[in-house]
């Protein structure tokens, strides 16, 4: 009987251990959050400066580049805000054209996280990605207003999974200690 216990304690370990080991990377940036990073409701918003990814400022808003005049079709009663004229992403921090790593890094280097304790860099990273309207307005289900657009138009890519997925998945990463692979 040992020997069968033995000889079959390889297959069983694999058996017991094969899913842990599939969910290892899951705090990873890349494994699950950077696909909804790229969903058309974020990228259009960090995209819109960015000339070489033909943001939007250089293409339908071209004219209406005046930030005081966004909050006039962008308005609380479309998308939500409280403060409507805080529409815009901060250029640069990232772009549709990133790599998942560069993607991460930069959120990274936004935060000047090289200064910070990797709590304290968590933190900020949860309250942005779970209290900024603005992100919320790109998560399916999150808001009422999620994906409004003026005009009775709508963001149909959304990030998929409503608020429960995104905070789930947001917290791997930050537990896991942020990590850009």
């Amino acid at each position: 009987m040992n020997n069968r216990i033995i000889k079959f304690a390889p297959a069983l370990l694999l058996i017991i251990l094969a899913p842990l080991s599939a969910r290892a990377g899951d705090h990873v940036f890349s494994r699950r959050l950077y696909p909804k990073f790229q969903t058309r409701a974020c990228t259009v918003c960090h995209d819109f400066y960015e000339r070489t990814r033909n943001g939007l400022a250089f293409s339908s808003h071209r004219k209406r580049l005046d930030p005081n005049r966004c909050p006039k079709c962008h308005n609380a009663g479309v998308t939500g805000f409280k403060h409507p004229e805080e529409w815009f992403a901060m250029p640069g921090l990232y772009t549709s054209g990133m790599s998942p790593r560069q993607t991460c890094k930069k959120i990274k280097e936004a935060l000047h996280a090289r200064f910070k304790s990797d709590r304290l860099i968590a933190a900020q990273v949860e309250r942005h990605l779970f209290t900024d309207p603005r992100v919320l307005w790109g998560i399916e289900g999150a808001t009422e207003k999620s994906g409004r657009l003026p005009f009775k138009k709508r963001e149909k890519d959304l990030v998929k999974g409503g608020l429960d997925e995104w905070g789930k998945e947001v917290r791997m990463w930050t537990a896991g200690g942020l990590e850009c692979e």
